[in-house]
């Protein structure tokens, strides 16, 4: 993704395949404009195209999705399309990755503006020929007549490097749209297909350049020192224990954020290790052990509580019941930590900030950045690359941010990496639950009442590069005037129970700001904890009315779900009953009987709509 040369050369990077030289564009960099056609569809004159969408590729291969679906809106060869993902001074704002519906939510205005395309070359074809619309075939970026298929005109020659100037419709960028109907289903070829990805060959290889391999003539490297235990306090540093260090620069210190800068990056590692600090240490904890965490969650007083979904009378439907079981379960925090330590290059050059990175949110970061360096926003940009992800908030907003400041203070081009140990302690964590769930059945092992009791820690501490929420700006002193006090989770579906009350809270640890525990979106936000514990429980119960597990759920299932649309209880039917069939499952009650020996097996099932 970014070409690295030698320390003198010019820099090439490349986004999405799409080839820039790094400080060509000169700021102020304005939001580009999501009704302009030409904002999202270039035409070049070797009659290739190049899509320009405001989303990130985490690994999932989205991007080849993005470019199948425009490349069949446009009428063009998927091999004769590039693609350009969310930098921010050249992409209209889609939010960059999140949410998990990039295709089903974000891919519909794709489709749209390439439709729009398409008809405008239409119409120039029309006008050259003097023939309507309709006497028009259009194959492979190329328009022919019907009735004289040798007569032909390229998109190239219509619009080759030249600029649509068409103006789109919609409010907003989920609704923008031209005059043209995107195809029917039936009339796709591209999409349907499996090409290969466009970015995998070069991962393989090792011909891809990532983020954090660019380089920019004059960069130097910085590294972090945090404090050593949670809740220390920055008293002082001397700089003379590292001053003497081959290349030394500087330290910078704001608050309780320290970090070293050097010339090159084993320099800056060995500088942050030999720094000597002195640190305010708490006399106290500030956190709750790790064996004594859930008794904590379940004893303190939350700092919210959703109203109880209440459905009949679980009272008095347990008080009745035959059998009454109870459980109890526990998920910890959850580190969202990538295979690659956080990273990010910041440029200072000519009064404005690029932030090359491989931030999921990369016009987040560009907000963010502005306001925590006091710069309008059109004098920061933020140009994504890949660079390795996890599904949910990293640490790149931090490193992101982190660069950015320090590459203010210094004047000069600042390359931040964490360390892996960093990473592994300060990212951001899936926030950890607890759960107690009663259930009822009558004589015949029907479940006829159910309980669900959850506590979550705090849960929104990560946003979307928002100031307060990003490490560096919380050591340097940073606070909301009302934390956020985050949300419980339920099931994404519940089972027709006719008695159940379900009921959420959400607590809060004792230190919340410069914390290693800044809890944030893994996947599927509190899915994984809520289903674990749900979906066990569920299998419990089949085993008390010794039920195959399967079985049971299709009973539940067959009464059906709290969606009126049967939709989910349709789909859950048939995934399940495919499932097992697939693995071949043993329809019987669980558990068997335990076997002689020291090993033990044993088997769950679960049933979910998340993404």
């Amino acid at each position: 993704m970014a070409g690295v040369t030698g320390a003198d050369d010019p820099v090439a990077v490349t986004v999405g395949g799409e080839v820039a030289t790094a400080g060509q564009s000169i700021g102020p960099y304005p939001d580009p404009d999501f009704k302009q056609l030409d904002s999202w569809v270039a035409i070049h004159a070797d009659n290739t195209a190049t899509f320009y969408v405001g989303k990130t590729d985490c690994g999932q291969g989205t991007g080849t999705a993005f470019r199948q679906m425009m490349s069949d809106e446009l009428d063009i060869a998927y091999a004769d399309t590039n693609l350009v993902m969310g930098s921010t001074d050249v992409t209209p704002d889609q939010g960059g990755s999140g949410g998990s519906d990039a295709i089903q939510r974000d891919g519909w205005p794709m489709r749209r503006v390439a439709a729009e395309a398409r008809r405008v070359l239409l119409e120039m074809a029309s006008e050259k020929f003097g023939v309507p619309v309709e006497q028009l075939d259009v194959s492979a970026a190329v328009i022919a007549l019907k009735s004289d298929p040798s007569r032909t005109v390229t998109y190239a020659e219509l619009i080759g490097d030249q600029r649509f100037n068409v103006t789109l419709r919609g409010d907003d960028i989920d609704a923008v749209s031209g005059v043209a109907d995107v195809k029917p289903v039936e009339d796709l070829r591209i999409v349907g297909q499996s090409p290969q990805r466009y970015d995998i060959p070069p991962k393989v290889d090792g011909s891809l350049t990532w983020a954090v391999d660019v380089k920019l003539p004059g960069m130097v490297h910085a590294r972090n020192v945090k404090p050593p235990v949670v809740g220390a306090t920055l008293r002082s540093f001397d700089e003379s224990s590292i001053r003497d260090l081959p290349g030394f620069i500087q330290v910078v210190s704001k608050g309780n954020y320290l970090a070293v800068v050097c010339e090159r990056e084993e320099q800056a590692i060995d500088a942050a290790r030999r720094l000597r600090v002195d640190w305010n240490e708490p006399n106290a904890a500030p956190f709750p052990t790790s064996d004594e965490l859930y008794a904590y969650m379940r004893s303190v007083t939350p700092t919210s509580s959703a109203d109880p979904r209440v459905v009949g009378n679980p009272e008095e439907a347990l008080a009745s019941a035959a059998q009454v079981i109870e459980a109890e379960y526990d998920f910890p925090f959850q580190g969202h930590t990538a295979l690659g330590p956080a990273h990010a290059l910041a440029d200072p050059s000519d009064d404005q900030m690029t932030i090359y990175s491989n931030d999921m949110k990369s016009y987040g970061m560009r907000n963010g950045i502005a306001e925590f360096l006091g710069m309008p926003r059109d004098h920061v940009r933020v140009v994504w690359m890949e660079g390795a992800q996890a599904y949910g908030r990293t640490a790149a907003d931090d490193a992101g941010f982190e660069a950015a400041f320090l590459a203010k203070e210094l004047g000069r081009p600042v390359r931040m990496q964490w360390m892996r140990e960093e990473e592994s302690a300060w990212d951001t964590k899936g926030p950890a639950f607890t759960f107690r769930l009663r259930g009822g059945l009558d004589a015949r092992g029907e479940l006829i009442a159910l309980e669900y009791d959850a506590q979550s820690a705090d849960y929104n501490h990560v946003g979307y590069n928002e100031v307060e929420t990003v490490l560096i700006s919380q050591l340097i002193g940073t606070r909301l005037p009302t934390p956020n006090r985050g949300r419980g989770a339920t099931p994404s579906h519940m089972y027709a129970v006719p008695n159940r009350r379900m009921t959420t809270q959400v607590v809060r640890l004792p230190l919340i700001w410069e914390t290693p525990l800044r809890t944030g979106n893994l996947r599927d936000p509190n899915g994984p904890q809520v289903t674990f514990a749900f979906e066990s429980f569920i299998d419990e119960l089949a085993a008390a009315a010794k039920t195959d597990p399967v079985e049971f759920r299709m009973k539940l299932l067959n009464r059906g779900t709290d969606d009126d649309s049967g939709f989910k209880r349709a789909r859950s039917i048939a995934t399940v009953r495919a499932a097992a069939d697939t693995y071949g499952w043993d329809r019987r009650p669980s558990p068997k009987p335990l076997a002689a020996g020291p090993i033990l097996t044993g088997r769950g099932v679960g049933d979910s709509f998340r993404s």
